[in-house]
């Protein structure tokens, strides 16, 4: 007669026991409690970066969402700075393909005159008094973005770029 086991229950358990299974269970329990506290301390929000750059006599300014989730409100404003104002109208030549990413809700100032061509938006404003002019989104990350987008915001000077800040956005699950 063969050597048969009692009952058919007698060797469950056994592989649940295991020193693998067990370091494997260890592992995802610590990973679930590290994810859960970079949630509590807030890692997993919006992000948000300011960029710098000067050329062109210009000083740009961009604030904007370095690391954002779907439906989530972020920050988004320009501001140029120029010594002595500005002489005339300012424009802002800003990369329609980061615009996917984004829901727009309204913009502060409205531009005088827009125009959109070779992928960038030019947006035309009047001369603000003093030397600083600030431009700003109200925007949110649209919902069901899984993927982020890459950007630039320039000053023109007539048909070229005085300053160039080029930026990335991350989303995060």
């Amino acid at each position: 007669m063969e050597n048969r086991p009692d009952s058919t229950l007698d060797d469950v358990g056994e592989v649940a026991r295991s020193k693998g299974v067990a370091r494997l269970r260890t592992t995802a329990a610590a990973l679930l409690v590290l994810v859960l506290v970079a949630g509590i301390l807030g890692f997993l929000g919006v992000r948000s970066s300011t960029a710098t750059a000067q050329g062109g006599g210009y000083e740009l300014d961009l604030t904007y969402p370095r690391i954002a989730r779907a439906g989530l409100d972020v920050p988004w404003k320009v501001t140029v700075h120029r010594e002595d104002g500005f002489d005339g109208e300012i424009v802002l030549a800003i990369d329609t393909s980061y615009f996917e990413i984004l829901e727009m809700r309204g913009r502060l100032p409205e531009p005088s005159a827009e125009t959109a061509g070779d992928g960038l938006a030019y947006l035309t404003f009047d001369p603000p008094p003093g030397d600083e002019f600030t431009f700003a989104l109200d925007v949110r990350i649209q919902a069901g973005r899984q993927w982020g987008e890459s950007g630039s915001v320039s000053v023109m000077d007539g048909e070229k770029s005085a300053v160039t800040i080029y930026f990335d956005t991350w989303l995060v699950p």
